[in-house]
């Protein structure tokens, strides 16, 4: 784990390995390309959160590099239960679409997907949060996409290890209380 720190057009980098980030008044950021979720972003840059609410400027100590570090080592293997979640949950979330916007049920509007791979049709990722507490040594991480059937609110899921916490809107993804009240159970 190594973690360098340097000041670059008047704003603190820290650099964790294969990740720089910078503050941007409200958290620490970074702009990562995980090959694994590339059919997710379209092969564009993610945005990397650390500490996303409930945090201060101060630079990243030792333990929450580690935390980031984690996080780079391991999304490949939450990827799965991620996507096998948000695919189970998809249904219910298509058919509140339709009801919501009191739209008869048709493939165009919001298509019926069967597979995770078909998951990629309608949601894209966006940001990646990694909450600054852990329980057992790993972060609460947060997914954070835009969506077909929420444009406004997106969709959030969290998640600890490989088990997903909670499926919602995008704020899922950055609450610090959602994975506090999971920590603390």
């Amino acid at each position: 784990m190594s973690a360098s720190r340097y000041l670059h057009s008047q704003t603190v980098c820290i650099s964790v390995r294969n990740m720089e980030f910078t503050f941007n008044e409200f958290w620490w950021q970074a702009g990562v390309q995980f090959f694994a979720w590339s059919d997710f972003s379209q092969g564009d840059s993610i945005k990397l959160r650390f500490a996303p609410e409930g945090r201060d400027e101060s630079p990243m100590d030792a333990d929450e590099v580690a935390l980031a570090t984690w996080l780079e080592g391991n999304h490949e293997g939450q990827k799965q239960p991620l996507l096998t979640a948000v695919l189970d949950a998809y249904p219910a979330l298509r058919r509140q679409f339709f009801e919501d916007y009191d739209i008869k049920e048709n493939e165009e509007s919001l298509p019926t997907i069967t597979s995770e791979d078909g998951l990629a049709k309608v949601i894209a990722l966006e940001e990646i949060n990694i909450h600054q507490i852990s329980k057992d040594g790993v972060p609460y991480v947060g997914y954070q996409f835009s969506c077909s059937w929420d444009e406004e609110h997106g969709l959030g899921v969290l998640m600890h290890d490989k088990r997903v916490i909670e499926i919602g809107g995008a704020d899922t993804a950055f609450l610090l209380w959602i994975a506090e009240r999971d920590r603390d159970t």
